[in-house]
C-alpha cells in the first residue's frame, strides 16, 4: 500500500481487486490512510481493459462484506455495468444487481442493462437466486412489469422442475 500511496508502483486490476478481496475474506477492515489509498487506486479501473465481470463482482462483494461506502469504486462498478452489462453471466448479474440495489446506485444506464441481462440470463439462476434478484429489483425501485413477469415465469419454472423433474 505504500508503493500505492507514493505512486511508485502501480497495480492492475487483478491485483487491485485481489487486495480487496483478500481483505473482505479476512474480514479485515484496513485503517483511514489505507481504505483512501485503496479506493483513490480504484479511479483507474474503468481505463483498465483486464478488469471483467469476475473482478467487478469481487469488488462488489468485498465492498459489502468490508461496508466501504466510498463512491470511487461504486462508480467503478456501476461504470462497468453501463459499458459491459449486457454480457454479463448471471451469476455475476446478481451480485451486481445486489450490490447496486444495496448501495442505492440510480445510474440509469447501468440499471437498464441489468434489467434486459435479467431477462436473458435470469434463466440460468436457481430458485432461491431468482427470488434475490427479484428482491434486489424491488428494493432499489428499477424493475418494471416486464422484468418482473419473466423472472416470475423463470420462477414457476424452477417450482415446475423442482416438484416433476426436469423435461
Amino acid at each position: 500500500l505504500e508503493a500505492m500511496e507514493r505512486k511508485t508502483m502501480s497495480f492492475a486490476a487483478q491485483g487491485l481487486v485481489s487486495i480487496w478481496s483478500a481483505l473482505a475474506s479476512l474480514r479485515w477492515q484496513p485503517e483511514d490512510q489505507a481504505l483512501e489509498v485503496l479506493c483513490e487506486e480504484c479511479r483507474q479501473l474503468r481505463l483498465d481493459h483486464t478488469f471483467n465481470q469476475d473482478m467487478a463482482a469481487e469488488l462488489a462483494r468485498a465492498l459489502l462484506t468490508l461496508k466501504v461506502t466510498d463512491q470511487r469504486p461504486e462508480y467503478q462498478i456501476a461504470d462497468y455495468v453501463a459499458r459491459k452489462g449486457l454480457s454479463l453471466r448471471a451469476d455475476a448479474l446478481l451480485v451486481l444487481a445486489e450490490f447496486m440495489a444495496a448501495r442505492a446506485v440510480k445510474h440509469d444506464l447501468a440499471w437498464k442493462r441489468l434489467g434486459v441481462r435479467a431477462q436473458q440470463r435470469g434463466v440460468d439462476l436457481r430458485l432461491e437466486d431468482l427470488d434475490r434478484l427479484v428482491a434486489a429489483f424491488r428494493r432499489a425501485g428499477r424493475g418494471n412489469q416486464r422484468i418482473y413477469g419473466v423472472l416470475t415465469l423463470f420462477l414457476r419454472l424452477r417450482e415446475d422442475q423442482a416438484k416433476y423433474g426436469a423435461a
